[in-house]
Parts: C-alpha cells; sequence; structure tokens
C-alpha cells in the first residue's frame, strides 16, 4: 500500500480560500476581544450581568461575546482547512449550521412577536437610561446613537431622563450638592446648531434650555422630539433594502462556508479511504 498523501486529489482552491476566509475572521475576533477585556478591565465599575438587559447595555461585554464566538468557530475552520483535520472541519460547519438554524429562528420570532420585541427593546433603552452617567462605555453608546438618529429618550421621548437619577427632577440635591441636572436632559438631546463647539449644557435647566418640563411647548424648537425606538424604525424602514441585501449577503457566506466545509471533508474521506481502504481514519 503506498503512502498517504491527503492532499493528492483534494481541491486546494477550497482549502486555501476556507482558511485565508477563517483566517481574516479569527483576526477580527482577537482584535474585538481585546477591545471588549480592555474596555472592562479600564473602567471603574465591576462587571455585572445578571439578565439580557445587563448584556445589551453593556458595550463591552457585548464585544467579548461575539468575539469569542467568532474566534472558536474560526479556529476549528482555519484549523481544520490548515491542516486537513476532518474532525475539525465537521465541528466546523456544524457550529456553522446552529448558528444559521439560531438565526433563522430568532428572525421568525421577532416578525411574529414584534410588539413584544418594541417593549423589549424599550426595557434595554430604559435600562441604558438609568445606567447613563454610571457606565462610561453605555454613556459614550447612548450619546452617539441619539446624536446620530436625532432622537430622545424611548418611548416617552424626553420624559424618559426623568428615570435617570443625574436628570430627575425629585433629586434636586445628590451627595448634599445643589443638582443642576434635575428636570433636563442629556446635550445629545439637542438639535445641533451652527456653533463648532458643542454645548453640552443645552440641556439643561440651568443652560441655555431647561429639559423635561420647561418650554414643554417649545420642545421642537430646542430638542429632538421623537424617541429613539421611533427613529430606529423609520431609518430601518429607509434602509431596508440595503439592511436586507447585508442580511442575505451574511447568510450567504454561512452557507458557501457550510458547503466548503462539507465538501472539503468529503475530499478528505474520500482520498484517505483511496489509501487506506476504510474511512475510520486518523482525523489530521
Amino acid at each position: 500500500m503506498g503512502k498517504y498523501h491527503p492532499s493528492h486529489h483534494v481541491n486546494e482552491w477550497i482549502r486555501y480560500i476556507l482558511y485565508g476566509f477563517n483566517f481574516l475572521l479569527w483576526i477580527l475576533s482577537v482584535f474585538l476581544l481585546l477591545v471588549g477585556i480592555i474596555g472592562i478591565a479600564i473602567r471603574e465599575d465591576k462587571l455585572s450581568i445578571t439578565n439580557y438587559v445587563d448584556f445589551l447595555t453593556d458595550p463591552a461585554a457585548i464585544l467579548v461575546a461575539i468575539g469569542a464566538l467568532v474566534f472558536v468557530v474560526t479556529f476549528f475552520g482555519c484549523v481544520g482547512a490548515l491542516n486537513e483535520n476532518c474532525l475539525f472541519l465537521r465541528i466546523y460547519f456544524i457550529l456553522l449550521i446552529i448558528i444559521f438554524v439560531i438565526e433563522i429562528i430568532c428572525g421568525i420570532l421577532a416578525f411574529a412577536f414584534s410588539g413584544q420585541l418594541e417593549s423589549g427593546v424599550d426595557e434595554v433603552i430604559q435600562d441604558g437610561i438609568r445606567q447613563y452617567r454610571v457606565d462610561a462605555d453605555l454613556t459614550n453608546f447612548i450619546d452617539f446613537a441619539q446624536r446620530e438618529l436625532e432622537c430622545c429618550g424611548g418611548i416617552r421621548h424626553l420624559d424618559d431622563w426623568g428615570n435617570n437619577q443625574y436628570f430627575n427632577c425629585n433629586n434636586t440635591e445628590l451627595n448634599g450638592l445643589k443638582n443642576i441636572e434635575a428636570c433636563g436632559v442629556p446635550y445629545s438631546c439637542c438639535i445641533d446648531s451652527d456653533e463648532e463647539v458643542i454645548n453640552t449644557q443645552c440641556g439643561l435647566v440651568g443652560g441655555e434650555h431647561a429639559g423635561q418640563d420647561t418650554f414643554r411647548g417649545d420642545r421642537h424648537r430646542f430638542f429632538h422630539t421623537e424617541g429613539c425606538i421611533e427613529k430606529l424604525q423609520q431609518e430601518l424602514r429607509m434602509r431596508s433594502f440595503i439592511i436586507g441585501f447585508a442580511v442575505f449577503g451574511i447568510a450567504a457566506l454561512q452557507l458557501i462556508g457550510i458547503i466548503m466545509a462539507f465538501e472539503l471533508n468529503r475530499e478528505l474521506v474520500k482520498e484517505r479511504k483511496r489509501y487506506t481502504g476504510h474511512t475510520d481514519l486518523p482525523t489530521n
């Protein structure tokens, strides 16, 4: 019997494309992990996740979770393709199939229970509002989202900011000091002026304009009066074609990965059978 040469009749194009694609994603996953871990390490508050709301309002934790998942999946893809390891290739395409099925199920559930989904999103936003100024990463993310979407708060718009300890109208004092932010809103709720320097006091009672209660009839002149859920829905509808194309692209890449891994594994098993006479072979 001749010496076993697994690559003799194996499609090298499939092998190296699969390896290259997974290697790039593996590098990306390492970057996401580093950013998330550094973000958790440098902030003052401790990581505390007790439910899905805590997780979804923690950008650093989300980066770590996504990075870890991509790291594990692409590791099996890289090693399996590079070393022609059948076991790793099988694990790789099984993981991809599981993720693909979960994505389909989540999409169906989101469509079927859109009302509950909106309530869930608002719950996440309300928790984020309560954690504003407590979590620096979350604070920056909320300000970025409100400025980009030109929105303020959740379902109740500006009034939602009354749930934050700093902007609550009843908290006129904090730690024995006068709270000038009481009844105000974050600067990211303000309509941008033509000034080059951002006025971070624009949403405070003692600032240029008042936030929640004062000038209630003139809110639209100074603040974004639409809630972020409302604006997000509008943005999604406006960009439905791009979003649909992106979702289709991601699904297509996953299916291509599944097919390529399955085909490479099939060719390796077939090639090993040529040299050994059976398929119960070493996996490397």
